[in-house]
């Protein structure tokens, strides 16, 4: 009975502890590989073990930046309807072992980036999104707008860790102007389709939104459905002309049918309901967006493929 009471408790303190590192937005880490696709590369083994690491780095030192936040932001988490159960708000991990988390992940990832990359791009660029990481934990994050857009930054951080990762493969791979700008207004709008979310669960709980995310206070879903919407077909656009620039236009082009597709349904789901508060769930919510993800990436693959 006592073996099982203890194998109970680890079981539900590592449960947590996984919580609170928020392993499932390591998703987001995903960023860091599309520049094999974009360089035709994503079929090669070496490639792949030139950028990984990469990803690797990020998906430690992000889970460092939300365990910082939560510390930080416990006392909002705690009067939000879903964010007091979050482990540090809710108390089940102290503030000692959240800081020590925080000072063990960041070492590891800086040394798996120097070990892997030296102190070139790559470092630089992690080293530079952690520093803006605590700028918008501190200053940013309570303003309208500005959070959204800092947050676009952390995207665009990591492909273009990607793209310069990717340079040990291939000297001629960097992050271009394209992928870049096609990256950060995707970012704005899954951020103004979150913050969308989280205004209209305020709206919906009756509480002031502002309780719960000062910036919230200057957001109204009339002005979140213009950013949504601007944002959505800025990066449409972006995508379009980076297809017919490229020298296999045709048939590179049709990659833009699935991704316009997906980002009309993702465009009927922020418009309509409070789901994009978690965009991390989305593709397990959204067919739509599920089979518009897969034809995109196969059609990509491809054409990259036999070019």
């Amino acid at each position: 009975m006592a073996e099982e009471t203890t194998e109970r408790v680890t079981r539900t303190l590592i449960c947590r502890w996984l919580v609170a590192l928020r392993i499932h937005h390591w998703s987001k880490s995903g960023f860091c590989l599309a520049a094999l696709l974009f360089h035709g590369a994503a079929t090669d083994v070496s490639a792949w073990l030139a950028v990984v690491p990469c990803a690797v780095c990020f998906c430690l030192i992000s889970s460092a930046v939300y365990l910082a936040n939560d510390i930080f932001n416990r006392n909002e988490d705690c009067r939000h309807p879903t964010k007091r159960d979050r482990p540090i708000a809710a108390g089940y991990i102290s503030i000692r072992g959240a800081w020590a988390a925080v000072c063990a992940l960041v070492a590891i990832s800086l040394g798996v980036s120097f070990l892997c990359y030296g102190d070139g791009n790559v470092t630089r660029v992690i080293v530079a999104y952690y520093l803006l990481s605590w700028l918008y934990s501190f200053f940013l994050r309570g303003l309208p707008l500005v959070d959204v857009l800092v947050i676009g930054l952390g995207f665009v951080a990591r492909v273009a860790a990607g793209a310069f990762a990717l340079q040990s493969f291939d000297f001629t791979a960097r992050p271009t102007g394209w992928l870049v700008g096609c990256t950060y207004f995707l970012a704005l709008l899954l951020g103004f389709g979150k913050r969308k979310g989280e205004w209209l669960l305020m709206e919906v709980s009756g509480m002031d939104p502002g309780v719960t995310r000062r910036a919230l206070r200057g957001y109204t879903t009339d002005l979140l459905n213009v950013l949504i919407g601007g944002s959505a077909m800025c990066a449409g656009f972006i995508y379009v002309a980076y297809c017919l620039s490229r020298p296999d236009r045709f048939p590179f082009v049709f990659t833009a049918v699935p991704a316009l597709t997906g980002l009309a349904s993702y465009l009927r789901l922020a418009w309509g309901s409070a789901s994009v508060e978690t965009p991390e769930y989305l593709l397990l919510r959204s067919r739509g967006l599920s089979i518009s993800l897969v034809g995109w990436l196969l059609l990509v693959g491809w054409f990259t493929a036999i070019r």
